[in-house]
């Protein structure tokens, strides 16, 4: 699957063998039909979640009341929904590909898509404003708090920050979430997916699957499965802040609609043959989603998360496909009629603004504080049927006057359009290049200043140095306390959280190097061409020391572990965390045995997302649309960093103490050591590395003032960025590496390339290219690995006590380093680079190194 998309998505690779698979897809010149029976289903999810936000105010009973609320599992049909019709709407039938001239203005297919539930969700929050604001100003929150939640509410922010996700119109997190998938569906999402066979299609869909789940289990795992504290029905969950971010984050509504979008796709390339068998019928399906509500009522009393993870989204997608398929044969069967007809098509018409309007007006009736001020008190139980009522006949008239009204559409037409317009068109060009149907498009405005380099890649020795200028103070950091009592010290020394970002991005730009073509779009097919082994060798690079040491050191973990009361299977499921490379996923866990390998963690699902979907997306883009993209990937790792330090209530003095006992240890794991976050930095340097790549020859005689900047100062201030803790801007370290470390560090490294190609490189390239420093960068992995463990032999208080009677002094820290054996698993390096032919960053062939796992064929 994943070796025919790389040919695919590649315009070089027009001579490619068909895909074996490919055969069966007959383009269908037919129109597409209506399908009315998806209508009807919004109805059947959308009712139930009304149901359930208020369903405490309906009935005492707790067993009624234990199966009413679960609209956290049914809110992820809705995300399925969505991409299915997206898929559907804008992709071919019969054939791989995009309708080209449904996503050929990405700007505008987003712009549209947004301005088709924004006026209502503005309209609904001016409207209700005064009645949030009032309630806001009751629980005695800050003018600058309602200010700050105003903002995320029209922005459509809230679903980033855990802690107000469900301000004012709680449901509208949905939306939020919503629109950062319709962000990614034009231009990387849907001509991604639209490209895949049924093979293809289906290993996606395992994919998607396996990790939403192991989000969902991190999650349960973070409460220790204990299942009946996560959904109460009042609420009050036990970690509620990795809850929400369980439920509303937006990374987890695009797995849900690309698995939409995907199911959609499999029932596209039908052939027909295929149409001519009976269909499955849908009922069962239906009836067996919905039944998994009912494993609340039995000692199998899993959460919500796993419920949706691992039943109903599966069985729901399943059903959507079953009744596509029904709905098209020559006899439908009931449930497709029914849910098909004029009346399940009226009531799934509303389901929006249902959806947007029951939240408020439930409030008036139900929440306290405006209940009593209106009332008296809530309304009882005998009015819950009411409430409904009025709901759905707001909703209908608000369906017919507004949500249909034409000038309300036109209104909202024209302000896409002007939005879509205001960004450069050249972004639009990346559907044109990712789609290989549209090779009559226009060429790209700046593609003209792309000329193909036949010259073989020059060796850039520098970034080998760079290595170890990043692990050297991250080895001191995590030691540093043990070596000095002054708070100043401390405070400029652990700052580990901030450099490791500099690896993720040096793993990304030598990736890029390494797999691109020299001055022209594309990736090198040969290099992408078996994904399964371009991942594996990867992970091979690193891994044997990995595994090695941590069965080297396993008996004193376990013993560790043991000393604190762990389980049998509490350390067996650490041991498989560990040598599973898993833990990175669970923000309890991320730190086990072997703290600094949750690296590898995250590299290891980076590198699962290189061959097929990063690396030949990001090297079709021109540097118009590379520096789109790293602007993108900044906000959002800027915008998940923020929403933490807000989560913190912005005091960064909690969340880099020395003792490193932060205010929100689980969102602080989230913070750094996700793999999604990692990914987006790995991603930064693929588009920094791209973007010296495709210097023109005339870019290379420019003036180097106007080429680049001498990297000196670019490394300076990327460091000097540590210096922010001892001034009175005191940010926390998420904020320090997202907003100026990484960055800096990022044109660091491209100003150095271009530096290293010039006739007359300055002191600091030359300084890192020296011999010495691509000596030292070569010890940085097994550094990195092996500090840990040792570390924890002298200064591990359960360990040192044991050994030496109490953890070493202070004088002993500068003895560390020199008895650590850095030098021996550098004699594995050198084995690695003889295999593979050699190190791009030194004399000879391309570059395998322990943070891009690279190699050339």
């Amino acid at each position: 699957m994943s070796t025919q998309l790389a040919q695919r998505v590649d315009p070089d690779a027009k001579a490619a063998p068909k895909p074996a698979d490919v055969k069966d897809v007959k383009p269908v010149k037919a129109s597409k039909p209506r399908i009315d029976c998806i209508d009807g289903c919004r109805f059947a999810l959308v009712f139930p979640i009304v149901v359930a936000h208020f369903a405490r105010f309906s009935t005492s009973n707790l067993t009624a009341l234990k199966l009413l609320t679960q609209e956290n599992v049914l809110v992820g049909g809705f995300f399925v929904i969505s991409g299915y019709v997206s898929a559907y709407t804008t992709t071919k039938l019969g054939a791989l590909g995009v309708e080209e001239k449904k996503v050929a203005n990405p700007e505008l297919f987003f712009w549209q898509r947004v301005m088709a539930y924004y006026p209502l969700h503005f309209v609904s929050s001016a409207l209700f404003a005064p009645m949030f604001i009032w309630v806001e100003r009751n629980f005695n929150a800050t003018w600058k708090m309602i200010a700050f939640r105003a903002f995320l509410n029209f922005s459509m922010l809230q679903a980033w920050f855990p802690k107000e996700a469900e301000i004012w119109n709680q449901p509208t997190w949905f939306l939020s979430a919503l629109t950062f998938s319709n962000l990614t569906m034009p231009t990387f999402v849907l001509p991604q997916v639209a490209q895949l066979t049924k093979n293809g299609l289906q290993k996606l869909l395992f994919a998607l699957t396996g990790i939403s789940l192991l989000q969902k289990v991190s999650y349960s795992e973070t409460s220790r499965f204990h299942s009946h504290f996560e959904h109460p029905v009042d609420g009050k969950v036990m970690h509620p802040l990795i809850w929400n971010l369980t439920r509303f984050h937006p990374f987890w509504a695009l797995c849900e609609m690309t698995m939409g979008i995907v199911a959609a796709r499999h029932v596209m390339l039908d052939t027909e043959e295929e149409k001519k068998m009976q269909p499955a019928n849908p009922l069962w399906l239906f009836l067996a989603a919905y039944s998994s509500l009912l494993l609340r009522l039995t000692k199998f009393d899993f959460n919500d998360a796993i419920i949706r993870g691992v039943l109903f989204m599966p069985l729901f997608t399943e059903f959507l496909t079953a009744i596509h398929r029904d709905a098209l044969s020559a006899k439908p069967s009931a449930i497709t009629k029914f849910f098909g007809s004029k009346t399940m098509a009226n009531l799934g018409s509303i389901a929006f603004p249902m959806f947007i309007v029951h939240g408020p007006v439930g409030q008036i009736f139900y929440k306290k504080a405006i209940a009593k001020k209106i009332w008296g008190k809530p309304m009882p139980h005998a009015f819950f049927p009411f409430y409904l009522a009025i709901v759905l006949g707001i909703s209908h008239l608000v369906n017919e006057h507004f949500v249909k009204n034409k000038k309300v559409g036109a209104i909202a037409g024209k302000v896409a359009q002007t939005l879509a317009a205001a960004a450069p068109s050249s972004m639009s060009t990346q559907a044109q290049r990712v789609d290989p149907d549209a090779k009559a498009a226009p060429k790209p405005a700046d593609v003209k200043d792309v000329k193909p380099v036949k010259a073989s890649k020059p060796r850039i020795d520098c970034i080998d140095g760079c290595r170890f200028a990043l692990v050297f103070p991250i080895v001191v950091a995590h030691f540093a306390r043990f070596s000095t009592s002054n708070l100043t010290a401390l405070k400029l020394l652990t700052q580990e959280n901030v450099l490791v970002g500099g690896f993720f991005v040096i793993s990304g730009y030598v990736s890029a190097y390494t797999t691109t073509k020299l001055g022209a779009l594309g990736v090198e097919e040969k290099k992408v061409a078996n994904p399964e082994l371009f991942f594996w060798q990867r992970v091979m690079a690193y891994y044997p020391l990995h595994f090695v040491s941590s069965a080297l050191f396993a008996p004193m973990f376990i013993w560790v572990e043991r000393n604190f009361n762990a389980t049998w299977k509490m350390i067996a499921f650490r041991a498989f965390l560990n040598f599973s490379m898993l833990q990175a996923w669970f923000p309890k866990e991320a730190e086990i045995w072997n703290q600094p390998t949750w690296f590898l963690s995250a590299l290891t699902f980076s590198n699962l997302t290189m061959p097929t979907f990063v690396l030949p997306q990001v090297a079709q883009l021109t540097k118009n649309g590379l520096q789109k993209l790293f602007f993108a990937l900044t906000g959002i790792s800027l915008l998940q960093k923020v929403s933490y330090s807000e989560t913190a209530r912005f005091h960064s003095h909690h969340e880099h103490p020395v003792d490193g006992k932060v205010m929100h240890p689980l969102i602080w794991n989230l913070t750094r050591f996700h793999p999604f976050w990692a990914l987006m930095e790995m991603t930064m340097g693929i588009v920094a590395a791209r973007h010296v790549m495709l210097d023109t020859e005339e870019e290379k005689k420019k003036p180097q003032s106007n080429l680049r900047q001498n990297p000196l100062w670019l490394f300076l201030a990327a460091y000097a960025s540590l210096g922010l803790r001892l001034t009175t801007f005191d940010f926390n370290d998420a904020i320090v590496r997202g907003v100026l470390f990484v960055p800096i560090f990022t044109k660091f490294l491209t100003a150095m390339h271009r530096d290293a190609l010039s006739a007359q490189p300055s002191a600091i390239t030359r300084f890192f290219g020296c011999k010495t420093m691509a000596t030292l960068g070569s010890i940085a992995f097994p550094m990195f690995i092996v500090h840990g463990p040792v570390g924890q032999i002298f200064y591990k208080k359960a360990i040192a006590k044991k050994i030496w009677g109490k953890p070493m002094p202070h004088a002993f820290f500068p003895v560390l380093f020199g008895h650590c054996p850095w030098h021996q698993p550098s004699c594995e390096r050198a084995l690695r680079e003889e295999q593979e032919g050699g190190c791009h960053c030194r004399q000879g062939g391309p570059n395998l190194s322990w943070l891009d796992g690279g190699y050339v064929a």
